[in-house]
C-alpha cells in the first residue's frame, strides 16, 4: 500500500460506468437521474493509499513489452517501476521545486534510493537477477511519511518566501541514517499529521511511540560534541516543536516553546562557524524565525546572539523578503515586554518619558513594517475576486466576512503577509496601550491622533486577515495546489493551520468589533472540527495565547 497519486473521488457506480461523478452527498446526481443505487464514496485515505501491486505489474509489463498470460503471469519489473515506492526521493523527484532531486542521467545506473528504501533496494537486486520478491507493502509509517512529504514538504516555493525548516528537510533526511533522531522525528510528525484526520486517530499512538524513540536518540546525539551541533540534530529539535504544536494538549502548553529554546541554544553553541555553510545558515534562519514567533507569543525579550552582527549573522548576509520581515519583527518581543513593564509601573515623570520614547520606537518598527509591504515583488500582491456586502445573521458560522475577498499566488505567501499584519497589530496595540495610559489624566490632540491611527491600522490589518480566510480554506481558490496535484484535504489543512495564529490574534483584539471577533473565533472552531484539531488542542492553543501572551494591547 503506497501513495499512488491523486485518485478519483467519484462513487463506484460512476467509476464502473466510466462517467464523471459530481460527488454530491449522500448520493451523486448521476445515480439519482438514472434511478441507480449509489454505493457511496470510498474513504479518502483508502483511495490515496491503494494497493499498488497491480499498478506495478502493469508498469513492469509495459516497460518490458511483456503480455499477460491467461494465468495472469507477468515479466520482471524495471527499476523505474519500483522507484515510486520511495516515500521521500520519488516525491522530491516529481516536485517542480528548485530543491528537487534529479534521476541519474545514465539509464544503467541504479535507481535513486534512500537508506530506508530497503524494499526498493531489494527490488533492484531482484531485477539484476537475485531471487528476491519484487513487491513489499510499505508500513503505515512509510505511508504517513510519503503523505506528509508529498502534501506538506516538497511543495514548490518562491525563493523570496522561504524562511522555515521544512523545505530543508528533504536533503537532510536523505543523508541521515534510518536510525537517526531526524528520521524518527520526521515519522512522528508524519504520523501525527495523518492521525489528526477523521478516522485515522489510531495512528496517534504510533506517533507517540515514534516521538519517544526520537527523544531518546536525540539525547544520545546531544552527548556527542559534534553531533549535537549538526544541522540534522537542530532540524530534529524543530520537528519536535512541530509535533507538539500538532499534538497540543492542556498538559503540554510549554513543550513547543521549550523545543524552540533548545534549538536556539544549539545555534548559539555553533557560533559564527555555521555561517560559512549555506545550508547551516539556512537552518540558523529557520531557528531565528521560530525564536521570534515564540518570544512574541510569550511576551519575552529576544536574547542576544554572540557575534558582531547578532541575529543578522553575517556582514554579507543576503535576506529574502520573508527573512527581512523576520529581522524587522525581531524587535517586537522587546517592545511588548518593555510596554508591559512600564504600563504596570507607577506613573512618574520618568516613566512618562520612557513611555513616550517607547511610542516613538514602536512607530519606527511599524514604519519599517509598512515599508516592507511596499517593497514586495509584484506577484506577492493579492487579487480581489469578489465583494461580500451583507452582514450574515449567524456570524460564527458564516464562510465569509463582509468586504473584499482576496486570493494570493500560494498559501506560503499569504501566510507571510498575514504574519506582517499580525506584527503591525502588535506594534499598533503597544502604541494604543501607551497613548491610552498617557491620556488618562490629560488631553493631548497629538496623542488622540496617534490613538485614532492605531485603531485604524489595527482594523485595516484584521479586515485584510478576514479577506484572506476563504483562500486559505478553499481548495478551489488555490490554483497552485491544483496544478501540483496536492491532495484537497491536505491543501486545505495546510492553509487552515497557517490561519490559526492570525485568527487567534484578530479574535482577541479588543479594538475589533465584537461581531467580527466572533466570526474569527468561529473560523477557528471550524478548523478544529474540519482539520483535525480536537477541542482539547484548541483549548491548549487558546491557553497558550491567553496565559503567555497577555492581552493584545496593554492597558494600565
Amino acid at each position: 500500500m503506497v501513495y499512488t497519486g491523486k485518485p478519483s473521488r467519484g462513487c463506484q457506480m460512476c467509476k464502473t460506468r466510466r462517467i464523471k461523478c459530481d460527488e454530491k452527498r449522500p448520493i451523486c446526481s448521476q445515480c439519482k437521474k438514472s434511478g441507480r443505487t449509489c454505493p457511496g464514496y470510498q474513504d479518502e485515505f483508502d483511495l490515496i493509499f491503494r494497493d499498488e501491486n497491480i499498478v506495478q505489474e502493469r508498469k513492469a509489463r509495459k516497460a518490458s513489452g511483456a503480455t499477460t498470460t491467461s494465468q495472469g503471469s507477468s515479466s520482471k519489473a524495471s527499476p523505474s517501476s519500483f522507484s515510486e515506492q520511495s516515500p521521500v526521493s520519488t516525491l522530491a523527484l516529481r516536485s517542480e521545486s528548485p530543491r528537487s532531486q534529479t534521476l541519474p542521467a545514465n539509464d544503467e545506473s541504479p535507481p535513486f534510493i534512500l537508506p530506508t528504501d530497503f524494499a526498493l533496494f531489494q527490488a533492484y537486486l531482484w531485477q539484476q537477477g537475485n531471487a528476491v520478491p519484487p513487491v513489499f507493502p510499505p508500513s503505515t509509517e512509510v505511508q504517513a511519511t510519503a503523505f506528509f512529504f508529498r502534501n506538506f514538504v516538497v511543495l514548490p516555493q518562491q525563493a523570496e518566501s522561504m524562511r522555515g525548516f521544512l523545505e530543508l528537510l528533504v536533503p537532510k533526511y536523505n543523508e541521515e541514517s534510518p536510525s537517526s533522531a531526524l528520521h524518527s522525528a520526521t515519522h512522528a510528525v508524519a504520523l501525527s499529521t495523518l492521525g489528526n484526520y477523521p478516522g485515522r486517530q489510531n495512528l496517534l499512538q504510533d506517533a507517540s511511540i515514534a516521538y519517544g524513540q526520537a527523544l531518546t536518540k536525540l539525547n544520545v546525539a546531544l552527548q556527542d560534541p559534534i553531533e549535537s551541533k549538526s544541522d540534522a540534530t537542530i532540524l530534529a529539535v524543530l520537528l519536535f516543536s512541530l509535533y507538539e504544536a500538532i499534538m497540543a494538549t492542556p498538559e503540554t502548553v510549554n513543550a513547543w516553546a521549550n523545543h524552540v529554546d533548545g534549538a536556539v541554544a544549539l545555534v548559539k553553541l555553533r557560533g559564527n562557524e555555521q555561517f560559512k555553510n549555506p545550508f547551516s545558515y539556512s537552518v540558523f534562519r529557520a531557528v531565528r524565525t521560530m525564536m521570534i514567533t515564540s518570544c512574541v507569543q510569550r511576551s519575552i525579550p529576544v536574547t542576544e546572539f554572540p557575534g558582531e552582527y547578532g541575529w543578522i549573522g553575517s556582514e554579507h548576509s543576503e535576506e529574502n523578503a520573508a527573512n527581512r520581515l523576520t529581522l524587522i519583527s525581531i524587535d517586537l518581543p522587546n517592545v511588548r515586554t518593555r510596554a508591559h513593564d512600564l504600563l504596570t509601573s507607577e506613573k512618574t515623570p520618568e516613566t512618562e518619558a520612557e513611555v513616550l520614547s517607547l511610542i516613538g520606537y514602536a512607530e519606527m518598527v511599524d514604519a519599517n513594517l509598512e515599508n516592507w509591504a511596499h517593497t514586495l515583488p509584484d506577484d506577492w500582491n493579492f487579487s480581489t475576486t469578489k465583494m461580500v456586502y451583507d452582514m450574515p445573521e449567524d456570524v460564527e458560522n458564516a464562510d465569509e466576512w463582509p468586504g473584499p475577498q482576496h486570493t494570493y499566488g500560494d498559501v506560503f505567501i499569504a501566510n507571510i503577509v498575514n504574519d506582517y499584519r499580525v506584527s503591525r497589530i502588535f506594534c499598533q496595540s503597544v502604541i494604543l496601550g501607551c497613548v491610552t495610559w498617557m491620556a488618562l489624566e490629560r488631553e493631548d490632540h497629538q496623542i488622540e491622533r496617534k490613538c485614532a491611527r492605531a485603531r485604524f491600522v489595527i482594523q485595516s490589518m484584521t479586515d485584510e486577515i478576514a479577506a484572506s480566510v476563504p483562500f486559505h480554506m478553499n481548495y478551489d481558490l488555490q490554483p497552485v495546489a491544483k496544478q501540483l496535484g496536492q491532495d484537497q484535504s491536505a491543501a486545505e489543512a495546510l492553509g487552515a493551520y497557517f490561519l490559526v495564529w492570525p485568527l487567534f490574534v484578530a479574535g482577541n483584539t479588543d479594538v475589533v468589533p465584537i461581531k467580527q471577533r466572533k466570526w474569527f473565533l468561529g473560523r477557528l472552531n471550524l478548523i478544529g472540527r474540519e482539520f483535525g484539531l480536537s477541542n482539547a488542542q484548541i483549548l491548549a492553543m487558546a491557553r497558550r495565547h491567553v496565559l503567555t501572551c497577555g492581552p493584545i494591547y496593554v492597558y494600565p
